[in-house]
């Protein structure tokens, strides 16, 4: 029997719009809720969350400038200008990068949660920055943003559509944190797996190691710095700290896959960000991450702690 397609509306749901920043956000605890308690169990899920995801983007829509649409494929919806890449594009890299990820990660990438992806493509960084300022604390310095997937109510994916072919890339990155949002990641694994996926993803790399990017991390890290990055908290950093920890953990990631590549689903799928992965890594591989960065930094402080919170990855 085939789920029946039950037609519901934000406009239907008590509070289910919020205006912040002069733009409207979902109230999905109330939505949540609403759903759970109106919606028969024989329903198509996955239409509903997609229909109510239309509405969100179409309410968005009426609050930016003019010129912005919703489009949509098979598995996405794309809200995008005219000054954007085409929706059309958009959506075909959405598709792809979806599924040369799946295809990648295997046992670690998985589908989770109900309707289609959303993707915002916002024509102007300022209205990019706009949007994702939701998402900051209200006060301290953060590194610049080119986009992010954002693990909030109905996880979506902002970028600011504006560097020319460079989206293609950021869209393989922020899909593949969509994918592996169900595992408790600590930020520098979930970046390093991230980062050589979107290789994979556009077929090419930017990563290069040489003496001078060797002598800056050297420089640069200490007891106190590696602990902010194991903790996560060195990739909003507003200093160089930012771009060292990606390639730091780019570093990390990729001597891992060449010297565990039976090993690292194993790994991927037991870490976990309390110990920056430390004892999945030393179940999995017999190894530490002292040890790892030991190789590449030479003798130090190394160490994770025990004792770390969730920092969500961009």
């Amino acid at each position: 029997m085939n789920a029946a397609v039950v037609q519901i509306s934000l406009s239907t749901i008590p509070n289910s719009l919020e205006t912040r920043a002069g733009l409207p956000r979902p109230n999905w605890p109330a939505i949540y809720d609403w759903v759970e308690a109106n919606i028969n169990r024989d329903a198509d899920v996955d239409e509903i969350w997609t229909q109510l995801a239309r509405d969100w983007i179409d309410a968005l829509i009426d609050s930016l400038p003019t010129g912005y649409a919703r489009s949509e494929s098979r598995e996405f919806m794309v809200l995008s200008s005219g000054d954007s890449p085409t929706a059309e594009h958009l959506l075909e890299c959405c598709e792809s990068s979806r599924r040369i990820i799946l295809d990648s990660l295997g046992s670690v990438a998985r589908e989770e949660g109900y309707g289609k992806y959303v993707l915002f493509a916002f024509a102007k960084a300022d209205t990019y920055y706009d949007y994702i300022a939701d998402y900051y604390p209200d006060e301290g310095e953060f590194g610049l943003s080119g986009g992010m997937f954002l693990d909030d109510g109905y996880g979506h994916i902002a970028i600011p559509a504006v560097y020319a072919g460079g989206y293609e890339r950021t869209l393989a990155h922020e899909m593949t944190h969509a994918l592996l949002g169900h595992l408790p990641l600590p930020a520098w694994l979930n970046e390093g797996v991230t980062q050589v996926i979107e290789d994979i993803v556009v077929g090419g790399s930017y990563f290069v190691v040489d003496r001078e990017i060797l002598r800056r991390h050297r420089d640069y890290w200490n007891v106190d710095t590696i602990d902010a990055f194991w903790s996560g908290e060195s990739f909003y950093a507003s200093d160089e700290g930012q771009e060292l920890s990606y390639h730091l953990a780019q570093i990390l990631y990729r001597n891992l896959v060449s010297d565990y590549p039976k090993q690292i689903a194993r790994f991927l799928n037991s870490a976990n960000y309390s110990d920056a992965g430390e004892a999945a890594l030393v179940d999995a591989c017999g190894d530490s991450l002292c040890d790892r960065v030991t190789q590449f930094l030479g003798q130090g402080a190394w160490s994770p702690r025990t004792d770390y919170f969730e920092i969500d990855a961009e």
